[in-house]
């Protein structure tokens, strides 16, 4: 008996130290005596929630009353186990609710009071407000994401930039030089034997092979209909040359968009993700068949991209960079990305809304 006066007699000591603690802090302190079922609150409580006498009476009640529905079953369940083991702490967040029917997020710091049979005599918690911490975390984190998206979409124009100051080096440049040797080697079969003019023959051809895929190499890195004619005509000469490369043939559908009126950025970044997304069907799908679809949903722009392929167990697949990039060409215009694929169902549908 006299051990569990010292030790209970501890326990108050504590007690007073949490009252003077919660003066500095302003936390609500609130006790519950299990065996003369009487409870005790501080000032604080009714400060930070507005409930006082005679509803907080039963403290026990009170506080399992106005715990937030999503919350309840997790919070209860845990100061359950709680009593039923032999911890004398437990801390955790959750939504409490205010006399004026508003919930706050706290933070609540129970503990417990046992005797020498370990059965629980007193539970004592402590109630901080993080509702001002939790609003600061959300708008420092909105901001965050601004920031990194501003980052990001600097990235993304200083990439076209080059694409196109390279896409002008290749056309007007090397093309124009290859385009002058071109000449020369037509000019100079007039004067060799047939040896020499079958040798300048295969030169000339091969010459010609590199102009056209330096034209196409070209055309992707900065594509003229894009900023000439729109999207749906980008998108149209990608699947054109997808076809007519890998037989692959295509559907194309296209709601009525004016896009004139969408941001030549907006419009880039959609046939960038459509590149990479056939790309990842040639090395992923095997598919024989594309159909992209680009549609208004709530006033933002969806494009949907799916293929007759094999479809496979996106768990267990490493992807690697291919679809990664989507994800984040997507998230800098706060756009959304979600692909699908199933093993042994056509290929893969792959959707992005900005």
């Amino acid at each position: 008996m006299k051990k569990n006066s010292v030790r209970e007699s501890e326990f108050i000591k504590a007690i007073d130290r949490f009252k003077l603690l919660s003066l500095a802090t302003k936390e609500g302190i609130w006790e519950y005596d299990f065996i003369t079922k009487k409870s005790f609150y501080n000032e604080g409580i009714t400060e930070l929630f507005g409930h006082g006498y005679p509803e907080i009476e039963d403290n026990n009640t009170w506080w399992r009353n106005n715990i937030h529905p999503q919350d309840k079953n997790r919070v209860i369940n845990a100061l359950d186990d709680l009593l039923a083991g032999t911890e004398n702490v437990w801390w955790g967040k959750y939504l409490f609710r205010c006399k004026n029917g508003n919930y706050k997020l706290i933070l609540d710091r129970l503990f417990v009071v046992r005797n020498e049979d370990n059965t629980p005599i007193r539970l004592i918690g402590t109630m901080q407000d993080l509702s001002e911490l939790d609003t600061l975390e959300q708008k420092f984190d909105h901001i965050r994401q601004e920031h990194q998206q501003i980052i990001y979409k600097a990235v993304f124009q200083a990439e076209e930039a080059e694409r196109h100051h390279i896409s002008e080096e290749l056309h007007e440049n090397i093309n124009q030089v290859l385009g002058a040797i071109n000449l020369h080697i037509a000019n100079a079969k007039k004067h060799v034997s047939i040896t020499g003019l079958a040798w300048l023959e295969e030169a000339q051809h091969l010459l010609l092979e590199s102009i056209s895929g330096i034209r196409v190499l070209s055309k992707r890195l900065s594509p003229i209909s894009l900023n000439m004619l729109g999207l749906k005509l980008a998108l149209e000469e990608l699947l054109i040359a997808l076809k007519k490369e890998n037989q692959i043939h295509y559907t194309l559908f296209v709601d009525d968009i004016d896009f004139r009126k969408v941001n030549i950025d907006l419009q880039t970044a959609f046939y960038r993700i459509a590149q990479h997304q056939f790309t990842n069907i040639l090395k992923h799908s095997n598919a024989t068949h594309v159909t992209v679809r680009l549609t208004v949903v709530n006033k933002k722009i969806k494009m949907r991209i799916s293929d007759n392929g094999t479809g496979v167990d996106l768990k267990g697949l490493q992807f690697g960079k291919g679809f990664s990039t989507i994800q984040q060409r997507s998230a800098i215009f706060g756009g959304s990305f979600n692909l699908e694929s199933v093993e042994a169902k056509p290929g893969f549908t792959m959707e992005v809304m900005i």
